[in-house]
């Protein structure tokens, strides 16, 4: 009888299968050029997230397209392949955002001599599975934030800094169901209405937080509350991408996709042109 491990399994169903791009689905490549492209991008503020109050939220691109699909295939799992490009996305961002820290973060690091940075918590069925997305994420942040700190602030050598990444939050019990995907804002934000327990010290700690996807801020606008009544100092978040804004106004369904109502003549100030005469006013 022969036995195969997972990754030999795993190489012998690709061996099968045709590789396709975990973004667009292109063939014979893990991720093409443009999808890659999509993770190199500078982080951008998250202007929606109205959930999270006051925390700066950084996004690296918007939830949909290929973006949505390649973050999906590696938060289930499904493309293994995957780790080492999202790890790379985030010690690029942790680079970037060490320029882009508050003064009263920077401050609060040196003070303490500690920056965390701080998944969001993952719920039992992941930690049970192993699959801590938001954690893995957080020790590539805290690598790019560390190689970037240098060149952002002279602390001098009697007040070293450790950048370090730290999974000190927990979900409280009965504190809502651990999906968020499916439910409407409101539902969001009353699934992650109780903040979640500190389960470390992290008393005038400079803090940055980090997640896979934000949509409404709900989660890490929880996270900021809990950290803060523990004494520590939240200077934004950080995420893979961000859902786009809710759309405004009424739409219609077509055939062709949702589309935008056609404006009145009253609304554009054009007059609608006459109609071409009938039979019956021809004859008048």
């Amino acid at each position: 009888m022969v036995r195969l491990l997972p990754g030999v399994l795993a190489d012998a169903v690709h061996v099968g299968l045709p590789l396709a791009c975990a973004g667009c689905g292109r063939w014979d490549v893990a991720l093409c050029e443009d999808c890659a492209a999509l993770l190199d991008a500078a982080p951008h503020r998250v202007e929606h997230a109205d959930a999270a109050g006051e925390l700066t939220v950084w996004a690296l691109a918007a939830y949909t397209g290929p973006m949505r699909s390649l973050v999906l295939s590696w938060k289930n799992g499904a493309r293994e392949d995957l780790n080492g490009v999202m790890s790379r996305a985030g010690r690029h961002t942790g680079h970037h955002l060490a320029a882009a820290l508050p003064d009263e973060v920077v401050a609060a690091a040196v003070a303490s001599g500690s920056l965390l940075v701080v998944p969001a918590p993952s719920g039992l069925g992941r930690r049970l599975r192993g699959r801590l997305v938001a954690a893995d994420l957080a020790d590539a942040v805290a690598r790019g934030l560390a190689a970037g700190w240098g060149d952002v602030v002279a602390v001098g050598q009697e007040h070293p800094v450790t950048v370090a990444s730290a999974d000190v939050l927990r979900r409280r019990a009965g504190a809502g169901g651990a999906r968020q995907a499916g439910r409407s804002a409101a539902q969001r934000r009353a699934n992650r209405s109780v903040p979640p327990r500190v389960v470390a010290r992290v008393e005038g700690m400079g803090v940055v937080l980090v997640d896979d996807v934000v949509t409404t801020g709900a989660t890490l606008g929880a996270c900021a509350r809990a950290l803060r009544q523990a004494g520590a100092v939240v200077g934004g978040a950080l995420v893979v991408a961000a859902a786009p804004p809710p759309a405004r106004g009424r739409r219609v369904s077509v055939p062709g996709g949702p589309a935008l109502p056609r404006p009145s003549p009253a609304s554009t100030g054009n007059t609608p042109e006459p109609a071409p005469p009938t039979r019956r006013d021809r004859s008048k």
